[in-house]
């Protein structure tokens, strides 16, 4: 982890030697856009409702095939590659993630803000590793309202204000924390590989040693 931070601190000094700035995500984020449904009749899209995200993995694992007949009222926004979705309903419980190539042009509920970086001023990924960061959700818990159903407007989450170092600072950054998530996913796939191979081990071992030879007297 020292020779990591030795290589961003020599970054530093030699792309921004004077600090780094701070800007708030609105103001590096570019505008988004809702859907007319009635421009679109005949065609369907994949909608990313709030349960759509998976909170451990911060990805999309299950979405609905609509159209305009079967929209719910909440499915309004158009997503793009490299969007960030951040839930703002219940915004503690950390629904967000990153919107790859394969869900390009469909619906996400209004019940995210969507986060569409400039990639001038940040990368996608740099912003969606700031977003799960803990100074992020300390302002998010800090400005939600509501004490049953507490939520945070999009307004508030884009007055959040964030480190923008230069883009090739941003990259290593990325670089380094996607190696760690990498990781992680080897590891977890190898404990599931491991728990289910004891399961089995237990499950045969079980049966082996509670199956006896009857008496007959």
């Amino acid at each position: 982890m020292i020779k990591y931070q030795n290589k961003i601190e020599k970054l530093i000094t030699e792309l921004c030697p004077k600090g780094v700035e701070y800007k708030t995500l609105g103001s590096i984020c570019e505008p988004t856009t809702n859907i007319k449904w009635q421009n679109f009749v005949k065609q369907t899209f994949q909608y990313i409702d709030l349960t759509s995200v998976d909170r451990v993995t911060h990805s999309i694992t299950q979405v609905q095939t609509i159209g305009s007949d079967s929209a719910p009222s909440r499915a309004q926004q158009i997503v793009k590659n490299g969007d960030i979705i951040f839930g703002t309903t219940r915004p503690t419980l950390k629904r967000f993630c990153l919107i790859g190539s394969n869900y390009d042009g469909q619906i996400c509920s209004t019940g995210f803000c969507v986060l569409r970086p400039n990639s001038n001023k940040i990368l996608p990924d740099f912003l969606f590793h700031l977003i799960g960061s803990s100074n992020f959700c300390d302002y998010v818990e800090a400005t939600q309202k509501g004490a049953s159903y507490p939520s945070i407007s999009d307004k508030e989450v884009k007055k959040f204000h964030i480190p923008l170092p230069p883009l090739a600072i941003q990259d290593e950054i990325v670089k380094i924390l996607n190696s760690f998530t990498e990781l992680e996913a080897e590891l977890e796939a190898e404990l599931e590989a491991e728990l289910e191979a004891r399961k089995k081990q237990y499950k045969y071992y079980r049966n082996k040693l509670l199956t006896f030879k009857e008496y007959v007297g």
